[in-house]
This record gives C-alpha cells, sequence and structure tokens, in this order.
C-alpha cells in the first residue's frame, strides 16, 4: 500500500554524512571516534548544553548568554566555538544529523528490515544519550544553511525509508506505506524528547528507556490484542470547523475571524516552526494586513497562546467525541488518534506542542500542562480498559499515548501543502500502523 504516491527508494546501505560549517569550516569531517580531546570534549558539552535549551525554551528565547550563564562558561567561550546563534543552531541541527546517519549505519547491518528499524530507534533513544535537537527551525535558519540540514536529514529519511523497503522484500515487515511509516517513527523519535517538557512522565535515562520499549513494543506488534480486528472511524474532524450562523452578528463574525487566523497560524507554525513563522506571513496567508492581525491579539506571544488554548479545546472534543463512539477502550483511543491525525493532515491544524514550552509566562505553562497531562491520561485510561476488556494488549499506557502523538504531529512536516493524500486515507494507514504494528500476523 502506497498512499503518499511517492516511489520507494531502492535499498541502500547508510554512511554519516561529513557535517559542514556555515561558516568556517569548524564542522570538518569528523575523525574516527575514540577519545575527545579536551577542545572536542567542550565543543559537544557546549552543543549538549544549548540541545535542551533550544528544546525547552526555544531558539527565540534562547541567546548565547543563556547558553554562557546556563552551563557556567564564559561568552569568550562560547564565542571560541561559534560566531552566533545561528551557528550555534545549526551545528545542534547538524549533531542531530550526525547522530541519525551513524545509528542508521550501524542499524544496516542488522538481519533483516525489521530489525534494522528496531535497532535504529534502540540506538536513538540509548537511555545515556545526550538530547537532540528537535529541527522544527529550520526555517529560521538562512536559505544555505537550511538547505545543508535539509540535505543531511534527507538523506537519513530516505535511508529508513530503505529499512522499511527492504523489510517488506524480506518478508520481515508486512506491507504497508513506507515513507508514511518512516515519518511516523521520526515523529515518535522527536517527541520522545520533548517528553519532560510537556508530559508528567519524569526525566532522564529512566524515561529514555520507557520510551524506548515502548515504542519498539508498538512497532512490533501493535495495540491491538487481535491483530485481525477491524478498524474504521464514525468521525470526521470537519465537524468540529467553526461556524458562522450569522454572518450580520458582529460578535459572532468577529470570533469566526479570530477562529481562521489561528487556524492559520497554527498550520504555518506547525509546518515552518514558531520562530520561523512572523505575523507578516500569517496576515500574507490570511489576506490581512498585520495591523489587522493587531486588532484580534496583543503580539505574537498572544497569539501563540491562543493557538494552544484553541488546540486544546480541539483535543478535548476529540477526547469526549472518542469516547461517545468508542465501543471499546482501545475503539476509543483509536477514534481519538484518528481524528487529530485527520486534523493534521486536513486544515484544522491544531497547535502540535513544539520546542520553547519553558520559554512561555509560567501561570500560562501551568495552566497548558494541566490540560496536556488530562487529555494524555483520558487516553491512557481508555488504553488501559481496553486491556482490562481484552481488546488491547498490555502496555505503557501513559509512554504510547504520547508516541502516537509523535506520530501525528510530525505530518505537518513531511506532508505536502497541496495535493497531498486525503486526511482520513492517511490517518486509516497510521491508526493500522498503531493497531497492528510491522511484523507479519502468522497467517501471513
Amino acid at each position: 500500500m502506497n498512499i503518499t504516491g511517492v516511489s520507494r527508494p531502492k535499498p541502500t546501505k547508510t554512511a554519516a554524512p561529513n557535517s559542514t560549517s556555515p561558516a568556517d569550516g569548524r564542522g570538518a569531517p569528523r575523525k574516527p571516534r575514540g577519545r575527545p580531546s579536551t577542545k572536542a570534549r567542550k565543543r559537544e558539552e557546549l552543543i549538549d548544553g544549548a540541545t535542551a535549551l533550544f528544546n525547552a525554551r526555544g531558539i527565540s528565547a534562547t541567546s548565547l548568554t543563556d547558553v554562557a550563564d546556563v552551563l557556567d562558561l564564559s561568552r569568550a567561550t562560547v564565542y571560541y566555538y561559534v560566531s552566533d546563534r545561528t551557528e550555534l543552531v545549526f551545528q545542534c541541527y547538524m549533531r542531530a544529523c550526525e547522530l541519525a546517519a551513524e545509528d542508521l549505519a550501524q542499524a544496516s547491518l542488522a538481519a533483516n528490515g525489521f530489525a534494522r528499524v528496531a535497532t535504529y530507534i534502540r540506538r536513538a533513544l540509548t537511555p545515556d544519550r545526550p538530547p537532540v535537537a528537535v529541527m522544527t527551525e529550520i526555517n529560521s535558519l538562512t536559505p544555505d544553511i537550511a538547505s545543508l540540514i535539509r540535505k543531511a536529514n534527507d538523506r537519513n529519511v530516505t535511508a529508513l525509508v530503505g529499512f522499511i523497503a527492504q523489510g517488506i522484500d524480506d518478508g520481515s515487515i508486512r506491507r504497508c506505506d513506507p515513507i508514511v511509516v518512516a515519518q511516523a517513527i521520526i515523529g515518535m523519535l522527536a517527541w520522545s524528547q520533548l517528553l519532560p517538557q510537556w508530559s508528567d512522565q519524569g526525566s532522564g535515562p529512566k524515561l529514555r528507556h520507557r520510551a524506548m520499549e515502548s515504542m519498539i513494543d508498538l512497532l512490533t506488534s501493535g495495540l491491538a490484542a487481535d491483530r485481525a480486528m477491524q478498524f474504521e472511524c464514525p468521525v470526521s474532524a470537519e465537524q468540529f470547523q467553526p461556524k458562522i450562523e450569522n454572518i450580520f452578528d458582529r460578535k459572532e463574525s468577529a470570533n469566526f475571524k479570530v477562529a481562521q487566523l489561528l487556524a492559520t497560524a497554527s498550520a504555518l507554525f506547525n509546518r515552518n516552526g514558531i520562530e520561523a513563522t512572523s505575523l507578516d506571513e500569517i496576515a500574507a496567508a490570511m489576506g490581512l494586513t498585520k495591523g489587522a492581525v493587531y486588532h484580534y491579539l496583543d503580539d505574537k506571544a498572544d497569539l501563540v497562546e491562543h493557538c494552544y488554548e484553541r488546540s486544546f479545546e480541539l483535543y478535548d472534543r476529540f477526547v469526549d467525541a472518542a469516547h461517545a463512539h468508542g465501543g471499546n477502550g482501545l475503539e476509543a483511543a483509536m477514534i481519538n488518534a484518528h481524528l487529530n491525525i485527520q486534523a493534521q493532515a486536513g486544515t484544522l491544524s491544531p497547535l502540535m506542542p513544539q520546542p520553547g514550552f519553558e520559554g512561555m509566562p509560567k501561570t500560562i505553562r501551568d495552566r497548558l500542562h494541566r490540560r496536556a497531562s488530562s487529555q494524555n491520561s483520558a487516553v491512557a485510561r481508555a488504553l488501559a480498559m481496553g486491556a482490562a476488556e481484552g481488546v488491547a494488549r498490555e502496555c505503557d499506557a501513559p509512554l504510547v499515548t504520547h508516541m502516537c502523538a509523535g506520530a501525528f504531529g510530525w505530518l505537518p512536516k513531511w506532508l505536502p501543502v497541496v495535493g497531498g493524500p486525503d486526511p482520513f486515507d492517511i490517518a486509516d494507514a497510521i491508526c493500522d500502523l498503531l493497531l497492528r504494528g510491522l511484523t507479519p500476523e502468522p497467517a501471513d
């Protein structure tokens, strides 16, 4: 099954790319690993610390001075390794690409396609590995630097797609769309980096180990106790689109315009990143002036807050619809996932949790965190109920619900803006992955 309409690549072996500095060649090809020099170790410590800050606070809220202060470095030390914040972001993003390439190269030695996928995930989620940059803000970089990151990332995506295609050919992976599955895996891995900010599941090596085991288990066998289970979502996300009953009612008309503005902004934030999306771009997409945007909202921070509030209102409605229409706990969890996928693949576009959550004011952060925890708990309870009913496999439900969120939250990063697959079709494909995993059923 190939719903993306893109030809899958021929299976290839993967080699780690050489990094290239945007300015002065400081990112020269890596030497074989051994004990790093003091200079190399300091540089890695800087990139590790900056990566954690960018993931937590966001790029715009993290200056080089912040990095120096948090890492207890002098500014001179920071400027010895990078000339400005853009170069530091580049180094963090390129390091993420290099690590992924190394993981893929090692995974390519495994016995079959599924073993290569599983090995890659285990390496990527190694519990003692430092944070890896979530590359949501590539468009905030200058075009030449962004191009280098995209090329390195594209090589890694192609390699992972190749593993899945190899697995289909050698029989270790059941028939599926390799591109959809690869991007779902990439989204899950990206989301795992944000778990400490957006979940109440703790942090550190123990959480990474749980995430690794949950993800491998999910991709091996899926959630359904009976992998022959048939699932059809009875609800369309389109029913949650805002409607206007009386265009002559000023208040109703204004509320409708705000809803359209928040949907447009959320779609652009999801696709390009919050840092990389300006109010001018949002206004242009709406056919408005920036002044008209300021008529409804105070500033960009206010816009982001309202986008998050809108998204959590939609998530609450998805959960309610899932419980209303699901015949059991597993069906309810899958309806919720299907609605979220439809929303991200379509025009509803709730704002997905992004890097930079800790950069928001504490009162707002606490309120959003409570809502996120409540919604995650509701879906986790549905999965636990499904296990008690005998229709779902036992799993680490709180972690699995987050892994599922990663699968659909990454959709705007790779789906084409125009001419993409039907939202219902791609929701069916990802839900099929979540229900059945990747390995063939015994009867196949």
